[in-house]
């Protein structure tokens, strides 16, 4: 799966058992907010694109063209 951000491989690890290292994190809701609304519950942000956004929230929006 892409990371709608960065669109990297995201590492996503969803198996039978439903479990993913995502489940693990705790996504930022603003975060969230901002993948387009016609890839909701279709796309998983990456864990380089989480722990960017949580240590430089402005340098995230400005990279990835979101201000």
């Amino acid at each position: 799966m892409m990371c709608p951000f960065c669109l990297a491989d995201n590492g996503c690890a969803l198996d039978d058992n439903n479990v993913c290292w995502c489940f693990q994190l705790v996504v930022p809701d603003d975060l969230l907010a901002l993948i387009p609304p016609q890839q909701k519950d279709l796309v998983c942000v990456c864990r380089q694109c989480i722990a960017f956004y949580r240590t430089d929230k402005r340098g995230f929006l400005k990279k990835f063209e979101l201000v």
